[in-house]
């Protein structure tokens, strides 16, 4: 099992963020194109059924993490919106109370939290996740 967090904010979509429409769908997309992102698109084929996914929010003026949702993945076949990108079938907890991660400067210190995907390997920020979906 593996943790993933994806990021729900399209800068140039009016609302810019779409986590309720992630949350409604029952998926967790990418908002870019192959041709601009290949490398996310190869980390999306590597999230497997029964990952655990987060979306989140970073403010790096901050240093919080903002945890919005968190899901399990229950099916990798891809399915396509046009105005959400490409996506994967995500369980979204139910009644979830999002939550803030103060990131220390020795998390920060290997931040890739800006990023719109990504595997989380931080133990302290995993523990949280975990807590939070058993909530």
């Amino acid at each position: 099992m593996a943790v993933w967090g994806i990021g729900a904010y399209y800068k140039s979509a009016n609302p810019p963020d779409k986590t309720t429409e992630f949350l409604n769908s029952g998926y967790a997309y990418i908002g870019w194109d192959e041709t601009e992102a290949s490398v996310l698109y190869r980390m999306f084929d590597s999230i497997k059924i029964g990952d655990i996914m987060y979306i989140k929010s970073f403010v790096p003026k901050t240093k919080q993490l903002h945890i919005k949702a968190i899901g399990i993945v229950i099916n990798t076949e891809k399915k396509t919106s046009d105005h959400l990108g490409t996506g994967i079938s995500v369980q979204w907890k139910q009644n979830f109370l999002p939550f803030t991660v103060s990131v220390t400067p020795q998390i920060y210190r290997n931040n890739v939290f800006n990023n719109t995907l990504f595997e989380e390997f931080n133990k302290e920020i995993i523990c949280k996740i975990v807590d939070g979906l058993l909530k």
